[in-house]
């Protein structure tokens, strides 16, 4: 099974490679050919998806053969050597990943519900067509849109598809640093070849994996659009200093550069509803070093803008249309003004707070890029480069993201969620790889010792089997927390669901930890007959304990009652809804006679009980 996962999520990433492969020259740094596919392939689907009734299997199988059609014809192999050295050196992280359950809460809430309605529905949601199980269906679908691809070819819904997707995506990124370090040392003069070294492919593999203190195991391992997120702004600021450094050095196929990194956007806009407000961060901190240096002529600089801007541009704006005309409130949106939680300001900067001191290095790394970027723009060196060009584009992006963030917590989420400044450790790391890439960078322009030869065959081999040792390296990704704890959740279901007739109504109490455990939403997304065509079993969750009145209260006759204990106390709800006190268990109730009637339990294991995981 882990193999068939493997080869079904690699064929859609090969016909990426393949189709980005035909974008730009020979010098166009093939590392990026994924992404740029990614973007290219990803943004026609939306657009067809939207603009037709077509079934997506048909446009994916069209699309399909324009990829093989475009590889045939440019005869270029895609993704070149780094990229696929890449994916083996994460081979250890890959198969952990195509093995991976779901765990995370959005896994359950958003991603895996609109991916696999995508797939059993052969279609994005229309008025006539049953509605999404997602919270969001209007969201940017790139992710569930790649996940049911790979099921498509699989012929059975994957959800262990979007981390396999992840760790693919980070190996990209990998190539693509290990293309532009290597493309830095030869205008530096300090490598003559153009063959990249497996030290350096290897080297890249281990800033964007080990060294890379924004990553975070249980999202790498989920079907979250935030690592795709983070391996495209990071893709945008080496093509944008690529492109800045290839004019100003009178270098080939600038062109073809500034269309590669237009469907890089294409693919940021396509993940996520704020990404397009990452877009736009980083073109503005491009547009400032350009007119902020001297030595890079602006008006060369300025015709490449369309190049960036035309994908992306068509795809929110055709996205956005679509959400407009067909799903209204179906995503995130802003309150009118005078109702934003202006209030909650103070509570929401402690949180940051805690956050920050949560992740010391991480926020370290990315104020200290800051702070330089600003010094770089205002006191330019002498000799510009890359690294001051990135580290401006960095500052700009992390100011402006944290000044975005602070007004979405204030000004669309929900006062609880703006006193907890919710998932802003998740949101932040989206800018992780730009930061982690200045340094790595300034490695091109330091003075190396003599040892330290790029051609070193022992060199090599060293990194590389530590690139390969990542896994036992990272305990995050070795052993992700809450796995544990929604297996028995999964298999404590898949029991249930049987004594569920269809057609019941179901209530769910989570209201123990709901910030922090996903038991309700993973335990209703197992529910779901995601197969048929419509939703056979009704289930509400409760998440307040003042809702447990209108449990009793509206039950009727064939309705059923989830509850567990493994999160704390729950006498004062048992005793309120007169049921039997819990004994450390996953229970199941009935409405019976005008009570509820315990129909089966399963006995929690003592390793996780009273743990968020």
């Amino acid at each position: 099974m882990i193999a068939s996962t493997l080869a079904c999520v690699l064929v859609p990433i090969f016909l990426c490679a393949a189709t980005g492969s035909a974008i730009g020259s020979r010098a166009r740094l093939p590392g990026a050919d994924t992404l740029v596919g990614c973007g290219l392939l990803g943004g026609l689907l939306a657009i067809l998806a939207v603009t037709t009734r077509l079934p997506l299997s048909w446009i994916m199988a069209g699309l399909a053969i324009g990829s093989g059609l475009a590889l045939l014809v440019r005869r270029q192999f895609p993704g070149a050597r780094a990229t696929w050295i890449a994916v083996a050196l994460l081979s250890p992280i890959l198969v952990k990943a195509a093995a991976h359950q779901p765990a995370a809460w959005d896994d359950f809430w958003n991603w895996l519900p609109s991916a696999a309605y995508e797939y059993y529905h052969n279609s994005l949601p229309w008025p006539d067509l049953p509605p999404s199980l997602s919270i969001f269906p209007g969201y940017p679908q790139g992710m569930p849109l790649m996940i049911a691809a790979a099921s498509f070819i699989a012929g059975r819904f994957l959800e262990s598809a979007g981390p396999a997707i992840n760790v693919v995506l980070l190996a990209a990124s990998s190539a693509l640093l290990a293309e532009t370090f290597t493309a830095a040392l030869i205008r530096h003069g300090r490598l003559q070849q153009t063959a990249i070294p497996p030290v350096l492919i290897a080297g890249a593999v281990l800033v964007t994996t080990l060294l890379n203190p924004g990553l975070d195991g249980s999202v790498l391992l989920s079907s979250y659009a935030d690592c795709g997120t983070m391996v495209a702004v990071g893709a945008l600021g080496l093509l944008g200093v690529e492109i800045l450094a290839r004019s100003s050095h009178d270098a080939a196929d600038v062109n073809g550069l500034a269309w590669r990194f237009g469907f890089v956007g294409a693919m940021l806009v396509n993940l996520k509803q704020a990404n397009a407000v990452l877009f736009a961060l980083v073109m503005v901190g491009l547009l400032i070093v350009v007119l902020r240096d001297a030595s890079i002529r602006i008006r060369d600089a300025l015709l490449q803008v369309p190049r960036m801007l035309a994908p992306a541009i068509l795809v929110f704006g055709v996205w956005r249309w679509y959400v407009a005309k067909y799903l209204p409130n179906s995503e995130q949106a802003f309150r009118d003004f005078a109702s934003w939680n202006f209030d909650a300001l103070r509570f929401t900067l402690a949180s940051i707070g805690g956050y920050i001191a949560e992740a010391p290095v991480f926020h370290a790394l990315m104020w200290s890029v800051t702070v330089a970027g600003v010094y770089f723009l205002f006191r330019s060196p002498r000799k510009p480069g890359e690294v001051q060009w990135l580290a401006i584009i960095c500052a700009t992006v992390w100011l402006g993201y944290n000044v975005f963030l602070l007004t979405v917590y204030i000004g669309a989420m929900s006062q609880s969620d703006a006193h907890g400044a919710a998932d802003y450790w998740r949101y932040t790391p989206h800018v992780a790889l730009l930061g982690l890439y200045v340094p790595f960078l300034g490695l091109a322009r330091a003075r190396w010792p003599a040892w330290m030869n790029p051609r070193n065959a022992v060199a090599s081999l060293a990194a590389m089997a530590l690139a390969l040792c990542v896994l036992s390296l990272r305990s995050d990704i070795a052993k992700p927390s809450g796995t544990a704890w929604l297996r028995f959740v999964r298999d404590a279901v898949a029991e249930m669901k049987p004594l569920i007739p269809p057609g019941s109504k179901v209530a769910i109490l989570s209201f123990s930890f709901p910030n922090s455990s996903p038991f309700g939403v993973a335990v209703r997304y197992h529910l779901w007959q995601l197969d048929a065509a419509e939703q056979p079993i009704a289930t509400t969750i409760r998440w307040d304990e003042r809702d447990l009145a209108a449990v009793t209260r509206s039950a009727s006759p064939g309705d059923y009652l989830i509850i567990q204990d493994a999160d704390g106390d729950m006498r004062d709800a048992t005793n309120t809804l007169g049921l039997p006190p819990l004994n450390h268990e996953l229970a199941l109730f009935g409405w019976r006679a005008g009570a509820w009637e315990r129909i089966k339990s399963w006995p929690i294991p003592p390793a996780l009980i009273h743990s968020d995981s």
